[in-house]
């Protein structure tokens, strides 16, 4: 009767590991439990049920992957009786495609049910066909081979002196984790080898790995049973300051991730939980983030209706503190700066048509103007009206020097002239650009002929409109 109970709990054990996804493991006690029954001879009617049922989960898993890999092994057969209708000319390729084709069946038995006796005869067969005409190359790659099967078993040994050398006191889980991957590595390198060699390499692999697969198994659950405690230990915090419970927290929660790993299906569950517990302490801070958001969503709308100024919106963005990293703050953030970028376009634009009507304000009465520049407006209240054409030329090519727009043809060889002056004058640095349109824009007012336009004047005011839309941002 103990025997019967210990093959209960081996096929309860099985059924969790199917639960789990560990199906190789729930095989592996599904066959012990069936040799363990053939030995015993007669068993209860309820154990060989429940056998039963256990057996057959166990050939549905291996359905599965008959179902997921049959297919690919067709397609390596169908590859293979290609290469036999048309074999390489050159022995080498010919026996290379082979090896590939041989490396890529061994992988898929390794990762999943091996193939059943009709397919692997199959492709047995059709391997040795798709050889002959490469005969002279097969020793060699048998060479390979059998090299390949010295340096795996070289692996199986360093698996085993590591096991030696650390039974007694096992690294670190990510330690050992590293290392089985690394020889896994080397293990994929060193492959094909010739098949009678395949199945007693492969035990003996899977053997080598098990003591430290289980020291890490082990490290696993013992991590997981002290996040497990931690996470107790965050519900049954209860101070009546909430600052204190969210400190307290944040001491457990930096001591549980200084330890290992649980295992990559428990942490995330792990993880979720330790912050679950945690939530009944951030409901006050939740609590004013919602309030700082719907601030935000108001200080959105008045933006967009004009019915605050921005001055107003930012300062009160600036008595914001939990919602600074939010996606909502970054959003009003970048509308504000749209908003100025707006509205200082509009006052350009509003001052680029007072500009381009300067010579309207001629002889004007006003004593000020709140967009053109106080000496320019001066110089439109009392013009000089010398009436130097000349010079109206200059002031024009020089602004279009400027604004980086080409002159007429004609002024061509004044622009040289200019060009070069103005270069000079760069260099040493006597004025800016902003001072140098408004100087010339004086210059130009004051060599008018009179308040008067004449047709060629309108002509070279019509270029000069053309600089101020292209200097807008620049004029004085």
């Amino acid at each position: 009767m103990e025997t019967h109970k210990i093959l209960f709990e081996s096929l309860d054990k099985a059924e969790k590991h199917f639960e789990a996804g560990e199906i190789r493991l729930a095989q592996k006690l599904v066959n012990e439990v069936s040799r363990s029954m053939k030995s015993e001879g007669k068993v209860s009617n309820k154990l060989r049920h429940r056998f039963n049922f256990m057996s057959a989960q166990s050939r549905y898993f291996n359905d599965i992957s008959s179902f997921a890999t049959n297919p690919k092994r067709n397609e390596i057969i169908k590859e293979i009786e290609a290469l036999i209708a048309k074999p390489h000319e050159n022995p080498k390729k010919q026996a290379n495609e082979i090896h590939g084709l041989q490396t890529k069946w061994q992988l898929l038995d390794q990762s999943s049910k091996p193939a059943g006796r009709e397919q692997w005869t199959t492709f047995k067969n059709l391997t040795d066909k798709a050889w002959e005409p490469c005969a002279q190359y097969y020793e060699e790659l048998k060479i390979i081979k059998i090299s390949n099967a010295k340096e795996r078993e070289k692996i199986i040994q360093t698996l085993v002196q590591y096991t030696n050398d650390h039974s007694d006191k096992w690294p670190g889980l990510i330690d050992m984790s590293r290392f089985l991957s690394k020889s896994f590595q080397s293990w994929q390198n060193y492959a094909p080898v010739l098949d009678e060699d395949f199945i007693n390499l492969k035990t003996a692999y899977q053997n080598a790995k098990k003591p430290i697969n289980n020291a890490i198994k082990e490290q696993e659950n013992k991590n997981y049973k002290i996040k497990d405690s931690l996470i107790e230990k965050v519900k049954l915090i209860n101070d009546e300051d909430t600052q204190t419970c969210i400190q307290k927290f944040k001491k457990i929660k930096r001591e549980y991730q200084d330890i290992g790993p649980a295992g990559k299906k428990n942490e995330p569950i792990l993880w979720k939980k330790l912050n679950e517990a945690a939530d009944r302490f951030f409901e006050a801070d939740k609590a004013l983030v919602n309030e700082e958001l719907d601030v935000i969503k108001s200080l959105a709308n008045d933006l967009t209706n004009d019915d605050c100024s921005i001055h107003e919106i930012k300062n009160k963005i600036t008595e914001l503190n939990k919602t600074r990293k939010s996606p909502e703050f970054i959003k009003l953030q970048k509308a504000i700066k749209t908003h100025e970028n707006k509205k200082i376009d509009e006052i350009n634009a509003e001052k680029t048509k007072i500009y381009q009507d300067l010579l309207n304000y001629l002889e004007t009465a006003d004593e000020i103007h709140s967009v053109i520049h106080n000496e320019i407006f001066k110089t439109l209240k009392k013009p000089h009206y010398l009436g130097d054409k000349d010079e109206l030329l200059k002031c024009t090519v020089k602004l279009e020097l400027i604004a980086k727009i080409d002159p007429p043809t004609s002024d061509k060889g004044i622009k040289q002239l200019l060009a070069l002056e103005m270069l000079q004058n760069k260099f040493s640095g006597a004025k800016t650009t902003n001072e140098e349109i408004k100087d010339l824009l004086i210059s130009f007012i004051n060599n008018l002929e009179s308040k008067k336009i004449s047709a060629g004047e309108k002509k070279l005011w019509k270029r000069v409109s053309e600089v101020i839309n292209k200097v807008s941002k620049q004029l004085p």
